[in-house]
């Protein structure tokens, strides 16, 4: 007697149930929330030389303490990433508007030029606002 072999796939292994359920979390009040600037410079300032980090801190606060006075420029701002003449920052959500009130209406000096910053984008999300900063590099270049 010859037997005969047949090929049984082999059963799906069951999936293990976790011991532990799935939990959602919600963030109502964020601590902080994050702000994208552009520092603008009249005349130009040349490309080839980057914004340093003591030039973004005292225009900063050089713009707080113009339009909030002493108040204003305790407002702690951290500066995350600098690149260019654009800047990353994160400060205490409680206040964002406060901040982009000063910031927008602020006209100040450095070096012989005047200083303008432009507000790229606000987010209570950091991942928010540099997701759509990638979002709108990808965009720039497609047509070209």
């Amino acid at each position: 007697m010859e037997a005969e072999m047949i090929d049984i796939p082999p059963q799906p292994k069951k999936l293990q149930k976790s011991s532990q359920p799935l939990q959602r979390i919600t963030i109502k009040s964020p601590e902080y929330s994050y702000s994208r600037l552009e520092m603008i410079f009249d005349p130009p300032f040349d490309t080839a030389s980057a914004v340093d980090a003591i030039t973004w801190r005292t225009a900063l606060t050089n713009s707080l303490m113009q339009y909030l006075g002493v108040v204003g420029s305790a407002i702690r701002i951290d500066i995350l990433h600098i690149e260019g003449e654009e800047a990353v920052l994160r400060l205490p959500t409680t206040d964002i508007v406060k901040f982009g009130a000063a910031v927008s209406g602020f006209v100040g000096t450095s070096d012989g030029r005047s200083i303008g910053f432009k507000t790229l984008g606000n987010s209570a999300f950091l991942m928010g606002l540099i997701g759509r900063a990638r979002e709108e590099d990808i965009w720039d270049g497609f047509g070209s």
